[in-house]
């Protein structure tokens, strides 16, 4: 067993340990049926569940080999993903056919990446591609000897996964979502002119989240905004700290920060018994019950990550591709949740929506 799917199963192994325990105490207060009775008699060892997402079968002739490691599940990074083999398809690798795809998720644990990590190191693959801050950074540490190609990383440099936008390393590249945080604030002030002070829960050790931070609270200076904050380092955590500044703020922002995102609808929860209103960095949160965000095509995105990973599968080397920078952004709007808040969109506001849930 591979130490990915190792570490999987005895996570889960834990989890179902202690259910068959509780189930044991509370049969311990029934009174033993018969022999017919059901549930009687030993049960059968759990097998270990399998690692998510790896294909199956051999290899197709003459076909690459690549691997895909993201640190969590969640709309958007799933839509990055998803484009990113859109792209490689249009360029001629096909999943299943010239193409052979190992995909592992993380599920939000970084010892978990390191394990992917390390597990690619070792797999005959030609490409690595990365998902995530904390995923580039597992693969770039441990992957010396491939191409690694990443998404969703909105400052490569602070990571230390490049030297460089323009020149990013003899193996490296990728794409990189800066977030704008200055048009969120101004987003912001111009959906609710009288706010003053903006809550921001983001996961704290985490370098992308702190960048982010960093940038919104530099951008909030300059327009005259506080922001109260509170750091977290588990998605369990996210509601309890979005309550505990709620009653300090006007409206709260979440910044691209995965851990946080992963844990969005219960952030909005907390935020709506609160009736305060919470703007985006991505659309898929701003479908669940945001406000609004200038968001970033994240699919699109994806695609053209994809196209940097043919060209280097097809013989261009990392170090001759800068790091793409995708700023492009789009109004999109929860219309459901701005009339639960009693919130009127400007006219010239209106007239900048893209997409409207």
């Amino acid at each position: 067993m591979s130490r990915v799917r190792w570490m999987m199963w005895v996570k889960r192994a834990a989890a179902g340990a202690a259910l068959f325990v509780l189930l044991g105490l509370v049969a311990c207060g029934r009174p033993t049926g018969g022999a017919g009775e059901a549930g009687s008699g030993a049960s059968a060892p759990a097998e270990a569940p399998a690692a998510p997402g790896p294909a199956s079968g051999e290899k197709p002739s003459g076909a690459k080999a690549i691997g895909i490691t993201q640190i969590v599940e969640h709309p958007s990074l799933d839509a990055i993903r998803e484009g990113i083999l859109e792209g490689l398809a249009e360029a001629g690798y096909v999943e299943g056919k010239t193409l052979q795809v190992d995909y592992e998720n993380a599920q939000g644990d970084r010892s978990i990446a390191t394990a992917i990590a390390e597990k690619f190191a070792a797999s005959p693959l030609d490409l690595v591609i990365a998902i995530t801050t904390p995923s580039a950074q597992a693969v770039k540490e441990a992957v010396t000897d491939k191409p690694i190609v990443f998404a969703a990383v909105t400052d490569p440099v602070a990571a230390g996964l490049v030297e460089a936008l323009d020149r990013p390393g003899e193996r490296i590249t990728g794409s990189s979502d800066q977030t704008p945080v200055d048009l969120e604030l101004d987003l912001i002030r111009k959906v609710l002119p009288d706010a003053r002070t903006i809550g921001i829960v983001y996961h704290s050790g985490e370098v992308n989240a702190e960048a982010q931070l960093r940038a919104a609270e530099a951008a909030a200076r300059d327009r005259g905004l506080a922001i109260e904050k509170r750091g977290v380092t588990a998605a369990a955590e996210v509601p309890q700290a979005v309550a505990s500044i709620a009653r300090r703020v006007d409206a709260f922002l979440i910044l691209n920060d995965n851990l946080v995102v992963s844990a969005a609808d219960a952030y909005l929860d907390a935020a709506g018994e609160a009736r305060k209103p919470v703007f985006a960095s991505d659309p898929d949160t701003v479908a669940k019950g945001a406000v609004a965000t200038y968001g970033i095509d994240q699919r699109a995105l994806g695609r053209r990550t994809g196209e940097i990973a043919a060209r280097i599968l097809g013989g261009t080397p990392p170090s001759a591709i800068p790091v793409l920078v995708v700023r492009d952004t789009e109004l999109v709007v929860n219309r459901r949740a701005l009339e639960r808040l009693g919130i009127v969109l400007p006219a010239a506001l209106e007239a900048e929506v893209k997409v409207a849930y």
